[in-house]
C-alpha cells in the first residue's frame, strides 16, 4: 500500500507562496515537508525553501534552499542543503546554468558546478 500524499497549497493572488505535504495514512494526515517560494518583480520563482517536519522537536526543521537568478540568455539554479552544524545552507553546494532560446524556452543544461 504506497503511503497518499496530500497537498495544500497557499496563494498570494496567483502566486503560491507555500506549499505544505501531508503523508496520508488511512486517513490521518502528519506533516511531511513544507516549501516556500519567493518570487522577483516580474512574478519568477526567486527562491525555494523547503523544511521536513521534525516530529520529536514538534517543529519544521530546514532542508534544502534553491535560488534562481535570471539574465538575457540563461537561468541559474544554485543549490544548497542545510547545514544544521553552521545552521547556514552551506552544505552540498550545486549551481546549473540553463542556456535560453529566444522564446526565453530552456534549450539546455550549459554547466554544472
Amino acid at each position: 500500500n504506497p503511503t497518499q500524499y496530500v497537498k495544500n497549497e497557499e496563494m498570494t493572488g496567483e502566486l503560491m507562496t507555500a506549499k505544505t505535504i501531508f503523508k496520508n495514512e488511512d486517513g490521518r494526515l502528519f506533516r511531511h515537508l513544507r516549501y516556500t517560494y519567493t518570487y522577483d518583480n516580474e512574478n519568477r520563482v526567486a527562491s525555494k525553501e523547503a523544511s521536513k517536519w521534525d516530529s520529536v522537536k514538534e517543529a519544521w526543521v530546514p532542508y534544502f534552499k534553491m535560488n534562481v537568478e535570471y539574465s538575457n540568455n540563461e537561468i541559474a539554479v544554485n543549490y544548497a542543503r542545510w547545514n544544521s552544524k553552521s545552521n547556514a545552507y552551506d552544505s552540498n553546494i550545486q549551481k546549473s546554468v540553463y542556456a535560453l532560446n529566444d522564446a526565453n524556452a530552456t534549450l539546455m543544461l550549459a554547466s554544472t558546478k
